[in-house]
């Protein structure tokens, strides 16, 4: 019923009245006050778990790294009898001037600040080439055989035979046959079941001689020196380690790279730095490379690297990488008093 004096239809029309303009407007401003908060939060938390994961990809790369490079340098100048013996070194490769930088038995352990030139990997923006800048450091060792030794010795036909070689020793195989006399650097020439040969070649990887004393003489017959039974047989392992580049810009376009005489293989992508310094034997401090004197002494290396994360938009920092020093200090096992 309307009131006396009320308009017909007033009444209804006050119970369909809606919401004014300024209400929605305070609505929509409410709500975009509440989008933009939880779009904050997502925004934060997407960039929390990216700037996590590169972090944790860079931690990872790092350990990988530090394995790999680690247990080779650690072990640089050791062989399986005496680090101090004699060796003769019959390979063709040895005897050049300079010699080859894998086969040279006189520098078991060799760095290289970023300026200074390493034989293994030439500076240059092509992918493996080496980053001018970054440090690098070359080691050799000898790795044993599973107790692969000598049981008898042919001087003349330059044959070693041995208690078990299978899957162990193969043509081409660098190896140094030793006691505790003395060593001798080889070419496998040919090796079957039981027996690794030791024949003179002028190919450029082959022996110089099949006698194998000190000194080394590069004649056919050489100084003729005899291994007696249980002799042991190991590998050469000469590995350089560096930074170069790996061709892909959009991970950032660096990595660690080993060199061996069969050329460089990528090993770790995202380390953009590598700086190494060195501890000689007695000495208080470390040392850049080119502050080291005898390579022979040093017992020591500190490592310090610099992780680059692949992904971009995970850092403020130019390029949007994300990157973190590493560091880690090593012993040479061979050296130590």
């Amino acid at each position: 019923m309307t009131a006396p004096g009320q308009p017909r239809g007033t009444a209804g029309a006050m119970r369909q009245r809606g919401v004014s303009l300024i209400e929605v407007m305070v609505a929509l401003g409410l709500g975009l006050v509440v989008v933009l908060a939880a779009s904050m939060v997502f925004i934060g938390s997407r960039q929390a778990n990216r700037t996590t994961e590169g972090l944790s990809r860079a931690q990872e790369t790092a350990r990988s790294a530090f394995e790999l490079m680690g247990r080779e340098l650690r072990e640089a100048g050791g062989n399986p009898c005496d680090t101090t013996l004699l060796v003769a070194n019959v390979l063709n490769n040895a005897q050049l001037v300079p010699p080859d930088w894998w086969v040279d038995w006189t520098r078991p352990l060799q760095g290289f600040d970023g300026a200074a030139a390493f034989a293994g990997a030439g500076f240059g923006a092509a992918v493996g080439q080496r980053v001018a800048g970054t440090d690098a450091v070359m080691g050799k060792f000898v790795a044993d055989l599973n107790d692969l030794t000598v049981t008898a010795h042919d001087t003349a036909a330059a044959r070693l035979t041995v208690n078990n070689n299978p899957h162990r020793a193969r043509v081409g195989d660098l190896l140094l046959v030793c006691n505790y006399g003395q060593g001798a650097l080889l070419r496998a020439s040919a090796v079957g079941a039981s027996t690794i040969d030791h024949a003179e070649s002028a190919a450029a990887d082959g022996n110089c001689s099949r006698g194998l004393g000190v000194p080394t003489l590069c004649t056919a017959v050489g100084k003729t020196y005899l291994f007696n039974p249980g002799a042991k047989v190991g590998r050469l392992v000469a590995a350089g380690w560096y930074i170069g580049n790996n061709g892909r810009a959009d991970t950032g376009g660096r990595s660690l790279f080993r060199v061996t005489r069969n050329g460089p293989e990528e090993i770790a992508e995202g380390i953009a730095d590598m700086q190494i310094q060195y501890l000689g034997l007695g000495a208080a401090a470390y040392v850049d490379a080119d502050a080291v004197v005898d390579w022979g002494s040093v017992v020591g290396m500190r490592v310090a690297l610099t992780l680059r994360s692949a992904q971009t938009g995970v850092s403020t920092a130019a390029g949007s990488r994300l990157e973190r020093p590493m560091s880690f200090t090593l012993y040479l096992r061979n050296r130590q008093p």
